[in-house]
């Protein structure tokens, strides 16, 4: 069909069930769900409803007949699979890998996430080495900067780090030839999508975590609270952590004096119990 769906739009395949049986049903009225589920093998009347609202996985089968359903290209019906098994994961590490693969499949102008959000938030160290190179005299020594930064970064790691960061434009050489920063600082904005936002999270979590429990109070300075409150006070917090966000950011940003170590904030807010 001319009007169905772009797939490469979405990462969401249930999302797109939806728009597609929508766009259908605006061409052909007498579509119905009972006509869905029989092209699906199935005879509950709600299945493809099911599908939609998560409800029920796609199995093997029912996934080839929906391939055949959407009438997707082989191109397609590639991404297609690689949303289902993105959208339906066992571990976190499965719903890594078929994120991994929408990405390479997706070569349409529109696309998850541009190249550079996509490069520079896959490896959570890309953002601390280009933060390091703020508060030293860089040039290739990366054995140096491993030690710097605690052995937690290769110096494997460091180069790749810095020839992608070369690459994309967030680093140069300075009048001097030293690497740098092309800007003070850098956040993820409105373009970073969830999923690659939870997996630099979740990294950065492991990092916490080692720095914890290494338990050098000059490593590190965190504290904890757990209160119990109502839903507004809740999204009263949330609001002032973005404000106390905005204000690092800016003292940072405007900060003159020479740099002399990289730092990690991390600012959670999330519940506990469920609501009363």
């Amino acid at each position: 069909m001319s009007d169905k769906p772009n797939i490469f739009e979405y990462i969401d395949f249930r999302k797109y069930l939806k728009d597609w049986r929508e766009a259908t049903k605006r061409s052909n009225p007498g579509l119905t769900h009972e006509y869905l589920c029989s092209k699906l093998g199935q005879k509950t009347r709600g299945y493809f409803n099911d599908l939609e609202k998560g409800r029920r996985t796609i199995g093997p089968d029912v996934l080839d007949r929906l391939v055949k359903l959407l009438s997707l290209n082989s191109t397609e019906a590639k991404y297609f699979r690689a949303i289902v098994s993105y959208g339906q994961p066992t571990t976190y590490k499965e719903r890594e890998y078929w994120f991994e693969q929408a990405v390479q499949l997706n070569n349409t102008p529109k696309k998850l996430v541009d190249r550079k959000t996509y490069a520079y938030y896959k490896n959570w160290y890309y953002a601390t080495v280009r933060a390091y190179l703020e508060t030293c005299n860089f040039t290739n020594e990366y054995a140096r900067a491993s030690r710097a930064l605690y052995g937690r970064i290769s110096p494997l790691q460091v180069k790749e780090a810095i020839e992608n960061l070369l690459q994309l434009g967030l680093i140069a050489p300075d009048k001097k030839g030293f690497l740098k920063p092309t800007d003070k600082v850098i956040t993820t904005g409105e373009v970073v999508k969830d999923e690659l936002l939870k997996r630099y999270q979740i990294a950065n979590h492991d990092v916490l975590r080692t720095i914890l429990e290494e338990d050098n109070p000059e490593n590190h300075n965190s504290s904890k609270i757990i209160i119990s409150v109502s839903s507004e006070a809740a999204k009263r917090i949330g609001k002032r952590l973005q404000q106390f966000r905005s204000e690092v950011l800016s003292i940072a940003h405007k900060d003159e004096r020479k740099t002399e170590r990289v730092y990690r904030i991390a600012l959670h807010a999330y519940p506990e119990s469920r609501k009363v």
